[in-house]
């Protein structure tokens, strides 16, 4: 990722986790992470257990809330921006 696209890049992950955490305390918790899913989705019956499992994937000490830093180690897994790294360190060789 270049320079330039950090800034936005991180500015979209922080408006996605306030998004995300609608009683603004710094966590998302399941219940909230499943509202956010519901109104992006429209109701779909679906969207609880899409939600569930986003959220098991982002809980990673498994409490029960999502920080943003948890948020953030996801998110990058999910779009594999780790995956492209591996990819250059291995061009440099």
């Amino acid at each position: 990722m270049e320079l330039g696209q950090l800034e936005p890049t991180f500015e979209t992950l922080v408006e996605s986790f306030v998004f995300l955490d609608k009683n603004k305390d710094g966590y998302v918790s399941k219940s909230e992470m499943i509202q956010a899913i519901n109104e992006t989705i429209g109701g779909e019956r679906s969207s609880g257990r899409i939600g569930m499992k986003r959220f098991e994937e982002m809980d990673w000490d498994k409490n029960g809330t999502v920080t943003f830093k948890e948020f953030l180690f996801a998110f990058t897994r999910w779009v594999g921006i780790d995956d492209n790294e591996d990819e250059d360190d291995d061009d440099i060789e």
